[in-house]
């Protein structure tokens, strides 16, 4: 078993623009063994497939239409599936770039795009394709090129691409993510958890910190979030374990009290009850 490794973009080295594009089939060629097998970044991805396929995130193998755009988290674990076509560009960025020329924008797109609610991808109509081709095209001219303010070009040209995403998510949802109350309130509930995944707290206390009830937070959260407080809490917590687990230089133990458990004993019931597998067996399975 191996550890789920983790690569950083251009890590404290802020000289660099902190932003990457490539063409993804070349790049999966290149770098296949590392690619084809779960690993993670520091940064946030964008995949754009022309061609249908698969792809792998948090433990699941996703199928997807030609022309789809996939969103990945910091953290996610994922990979590249070697029975797929994997034609098309990543765009790779990082916060440092992102908030560079608009400070505390990143803050938006983490709410509508990066909120790990809902599908792991959107479908682009044609009309939608041809708007993200062309900006792909002029932010890959401009890296070419290298001319007078290239980097604000580039910025200028991915934020539409983000913007555009955020437009597609927010029809697909239904909701104008700037004023709709309780999807901003889902998705800082989602946050709120994983911000303190290390700690057990009764739904009472996650409304209270929400500014919220327990029955306006469970009504919202089946609403939005397609299920219960309590089922979201435990699913985050299972997700957040298998994350860990992925990491080999952290004995069972360590992960079962960063998570909240006192007891690593009650861990293993609680993940095997979610998973059907002890966190040793999940590891031997999926690693």
């Amino acid at each position: 078993m191996e550890t789920i490794k983790r690569y950083d973009l251009h890590k404290d080295d802020y000289s660099k623009l902190h932003f990457e594009i490539n063409d993804a089939k070349p790049y999966f060629e290149k770098n296949q063994k590392h690619a084809s097998v779960p690993h993670r970044h520091s940064f946030y991805q964008i995949i754009w497939f022309k061609k249908a396929g698969r792809h792998y995130v948090d433990y699941e193998i996703l199928d997807h239409p030609e022309n789809s755009i996939f969103f990945i988290n910091k953290n996610q674990i994922h990979y590249f599936c070697n029975n797929a076509a994997n034609e098309g560009h990543l765009f790779h960025f990082n916060d440092v770039f992102i908030n560079k020329y608009q400070q505390g924008i990143m803050e938006r797109f983490l709410a509508s795009i990066f909120n790990e609610i809902g599908s792991r991808y959107i479908k682009l109509s044609t009309a939608d394709t041809n708007k993200v081709r062309l900006l792909t095209s002029f932010i890959e001219s401009e890296i070419r090129f290298k001319d007078l303010y290239y980097k604000e070009q580039v910025y200028h040209y991915f934020q539409n691409i983000l913007f555009q995403i955020e437009r597609l998510r927010q029809k697909e949802a239904n909701i104008d993510f700037n004023v709709a109350k309780d999807y901003k309130l889902a998705v800082n509930f989602k946050k709120l958890i994983f911000d303190q995944i290390d700690a057990f707290y009764s739904i009472d206390d996650y409304a209270h910190k929400l500014g919220t009830n327990a029955k306006t937070l469970t009504t919202i959260s089946k609403n939005i979030l397609l299920d219960t407080p309590a089922n979201i809490i435990k699913e985050s917590k299972i997700l957040e374990a298998k994350r860990l687990l992925s990491n080999q230089k952290i004995s069972i133990k360590e992960i079962a009290y960063s998570l909240g458990f006192e007891d690593p004993t009650y861990f293993t019931k609680y993940f095997k009850k979610g998973t059907g597998l002890t966190p040793k067996a999940f590891q031997k399975t999926h690693l």
